[in-house]
């Protein structure tokens, strides 16, 4: 079996794998992140910066080591944008759009200066332009976003094709999509599919600067491609099959930076004057001259200068937070909501995951420091006691795992009980909905009259929002309100039947 026949094979099956991922059901999703998550690399960099003694065995060394021993390989089997790009090819050459390819000319300017513009946006606090370019990030929000419809709309198909034959099947729902958000998701769709259909790898040699910063490492990977210009009758086939656009024929040379390594070329040629192999075999003194020994170093030192930019304390320095309409709340595990700006890559994952779809995506609620980065949304959902899902599959950290029982002590945010809202308090009638779903025992009632007043003791207090998503007024008279830091709520311990609590003779339930 040739190289392109392996590359297929395991990017499609590595594609379907990280569609699975986010489309997938609970635990299904929670075992592939395991697996797929740590060799991503803008995830790997980010948790390997968070949890620095992880660094050894982390995905993010391995992608390293490929990249300078094999050059750009996880472009071409690992990434899944990669494969949508791919797929997007393949259906272009089905359709007769685009047979044949040309040598494209390289955009440094562009490349270069998307990846500079990250780099300096990172170092000012923001990972907003990395989290709206990063390929596994992005093809998250594409695949959660447009995919979830098509998926959720099937499922209730066939759930209630098999609930008449007394067959049950778990309805999906969907979670809340902003507009705004959506139609980012979209135009970058768009974008994608154009520039893959008519020009190849476009997008991963202009625009991705996880391609770009990976391209500095191929220009001194120990593999390269190489043809042999004595023997090369410039028929041009290479040429025509390479998506990368990086191959000039009439030359017989190859932009290293630019290769994806899929191989294609190294079949279409009839005179089998390409090779992959080792570069010092046939390696020329030009490839050394001091201005290229002087722009490699120059890149790693950017690399060592991306490593800096992500640190914490550097970041914290320089952010500048500007969040309106009141703080966010941040889902259990993240531990303050600075912390999670600074490391959520805004994938979606935990959006797609979450049972309740409490979690949604959100446009600018963190200021342009959390361009795109989710938050909780009591009026979509709640949080759910027994749920701790979404620190299984962050995967930056951002959302820290948890165990279930320090879960439920950890306090999001403050219920704040409106009286001059509630229904109970301004019409005297029973209502009873905050203090049914309260699963702490914040909530409690004060009989009067026979009428069960709400009241809360925030002590015991966690944001899970159950009280807000059920209050039924408009607007809520019971609100949750975000710790800036999230705190450990006190374990409740039944208190004592006081005589105020204690009922009349109607003991029938307020409805």
């Amino acid at each position: 079996m040739n190289q392109v026949k392996i590359r297929i094979i395991v990017s499609s099956f590595v594609f379907i794998l990280f569609v699975l991922l986010f489309l997938g059901t609970e635990k299904v999703s929670v075992f592939l992140a395991k697996i797929l998550l740590p060799l991503q690399f803008v995830p790997a960099l980010i948790s390997v910066i968070t949890k620095p003694e992880v660094l050894i065995v982390s995905g993010f060394v391995f992608i390293i080591i490929v990249s300078i021993v094999l050059g750009r390989v996880y472009c071409s089997f690992l990434c899944p944008l990669g494969a949508l790009q791919d797929f997007f090819i393949a259906l272009s050459r089905r359709i007769g759009w685009q047979h044949k390819y040309n040598f494209q000319k390289s955009h440094n300017v562009i490349r270069y200066s998307i990846l500079g513009l990250t780099f300096i946006t990172v170092l000012l606090g923001s990972l907003a332009l990395l989290n709206l370019l990063d390929p596994f990030s992005l093809f998250g929000r594409i695949i959660s976003h447009l995919g979830e419809p098509l998926t959720v709309g099937i499922n209730k198909a066939v759930a209630g094709i098999l609930k008449y034959f007394n067959i049950y099947l778990f309805n999906k729902n969907m979670f809340f999509l902003p507009f705004s958000v959506l139609g980012i998701t979209a135009g970058f769709f768009i974008l994608i599919l154009f520039m893959s259909m008519r020009y190849g790898r476009l997008y991963c040699n202009t625009i991705c600067p996880v391609g770009t910063l990976l391209g500095l490492l191929s220009r001194v990977s120990v593999f390269k491609f190489a043809i042999d210009s004595t023997n090369c009758n410039e028929c041009r086939q290479c040429e025509r099959v390479c998506k990368a656009g990086c191959i000039y024929s009439q030359n017989a040379t190859i932009d290293q930076s630019r290769c994806i390594s899929c191989f294609n070329c190294l079949h279409a040629c009839p005179q089998k004057t390409i090779s992959y192999r080792p570069s010092f075999v046939a390696a020329d003194d030009k490839d050394w001259l001091p201005a290229r020994r002087t722009f490699i170093f120059g890149s790693v030192a950017a690399v060592g200068s991306v490593l800096l930019a992500l640190n914490s304390n550097v970041r914290n320095f320089f952010s500048n937070y500007s969040a309106k309409g009141g703080l966010p709340i941040t889902p259990p595990g993240s531990l303050s909501v600075s912390r999670f700006t600074n490391t959520c890559s805004a994938c979606h994952l935990c959006v797609s995951i979450c049972p309740t779809k409490v979690i949604t995506p959100a446009f600018a609620a963190y200021g342009i420091s959390g361009f795109m980065q989710p938050k909780m949304d009591y009026e979509k959902g709640f949080c759910d006691y027994e749920c701790n899902v979404c620190g299984k599959v962050c995967p930056t950290g951002a959302i820290m795992p948890i165990a279930l029982a320090e879960k439920k002590l950890t306090q999001l945010g403050l219920a704040d009980l409106q009286k001059d809202k509630c229904i109970v308090y301004t019409k005297n009638e029973n209502c009873g909905a905050c203090l049914e779903v309260c699963p702490t025992h914040t909530l409690y009632s004060i009989n009067k009259n026979n009428i069960l007043y709400p009241e809360t003791d925030t002590q015991y207090c966690i944001g899970c929002g159950a009280c807000e998503k059920a209050c039924p007024t408009d607007p809520k008279s019971i609100v949750v309100h975000a710790n800036p830091i999230h705190k450990k709520a006190a374990k409740y311990i039944d208190r004592p039947e006081t005589a105020s609590q204690k009922k009349g003779e109607d003991k029938s339930f307020p409805f």
